[in-house]
């Protein structure tokens, strides 16, 4: 596998010789930092994916506290990867975004209690800790939907919050807090854990987004970054080991505190998540995902709300 990966990164390295010096340029901004959640993007990158596509693309993370969509301008060549859910409520804010790629099927949050949880109810009046790049509109119509009453408690990252007993109750995500509670020692059984997914809240997450005016003139560009990070993911699904090798790049380029043996655990969720109910990896966000974002998400008496349609959505 090492040969493999050795071979190819010499080939890519010949080929990046090669291609044309006005190769289209293209920032993509992540919607977290450095780590195995866009293993796929840093493979196309490493391997020369996106230069064999005549694409020059500069992978810049944003910091804990910043969302992607603070980068995304309207004419400029950038792409950006953040959560469906986000995605709608930057829509119903008047930003023009459209979906072109879709890299998660299943939903990764969860909830994790100090207490037992029983069902949606045990949460009424309690205080959540969530994090702070979720927009405080998407909370409350995620609360109106079940009905609940809750005080949102905002932190930026990790799982110190919860782990000192500072809240009963923390938001956490399958493919990162959750496996870093049990690596520092926590037991958590079925009965502390609720998934957002087992009641009703199965949404799609991870996608990647351009302004709606930035595909309507580069139409192919964007066709090209698509290909070239779909080959990424599908590359990383198939050479783990590899993959890990340049997921480890970017945090230590990054400065990231991790280890190999999280990201890994990482990256087997992310790839997990990307499986659709017919075992398949689309790529692409499903009409059933879509109507159930715009079920939970949109308020139906509003005239943004009806103009949001799948076919000019979804690319």
């Amino acid at each position: 596998m090492k040969a493999i990966y050795i071979i190819s990164a010499v080939l890519s390295v010949v080929f990046s010789l090669t291609v044309t010096v006005n190769a289209q340029s293209i920032t993509l901004i992540p919607k977290w930092t450095a780590q195995a959640q866009f293993a796929g993007y840093y493979v196309a990158e490493k391997m020369g994916f996106y230069k064999e596509e005549g694409l020059d693309v500069d992978i810049k993370h944003p910091s804990h506290s910043e969302n992607s969509f603070l980068y995304l301008k309207e004419e400029e060549p950038q792409a950006i990867i953040t959560n469906l859910s986000q995605a709608f409520m930057e829509c119903l804010a008047g930003k023009q975004i459209v979906n072109v790629m879709q890299t998660s099927q299943e939903n990764s949050l969860m909830l994790v209690s100090h207490s037992p949880l029983k069902g949606v109810s045990s949460l009424q009046y309690k205080e959540i800790a969530v994090w702070n790049h979720l927009s405080q509109e998407l909370l409350d119509r995620i609360a109106n939907k079940y009905l609940l009453r809750v005080n949102w408690i905002r932190f930026n990252s990790g799982i110190n919050l919860f782990f000192s007993k500072a809240v009963d109750i923390c938001m956490v995500g399958s493919y990162n807090e959750f496996p870093l509670l049990t690596e520092c020692g926590m037991q958590i059984d079925s009965a502390h854990i609720m998934r957002f997914a087992d009641y009703g809240y199965n949404l799609p997450e991870d996608g990647l987004y351009v302004t709606e005016q930035f595909y309507k003139k580069h139409p192919e560009t964007v066709q090209k970054l698509v290909r070239a990070s779909i080959r990424g993911w599908n590359w990383a699904y198939e050479h783990r080991e590899e993959t890990l090798d340049i997921v480890m790049e970017q945090v230590r380029r990054h400065n990231i505190g991790t280890n190999r043996y999280h990201q890994s655990k990482m990256l087997d969720e992310i790839l997990r998540l990307q499986i659709d109910k017919n075992g398949q990896r689309p790529y692409r966000l499903s009409r059933e995902g879509f109507d159930l974002a715009t079920d939970i998400l949109l308020p139906a008496d509003t005239q943004k709300a009806n103009n949001l349609r799948y076919e000019n959505f979804v690319k």
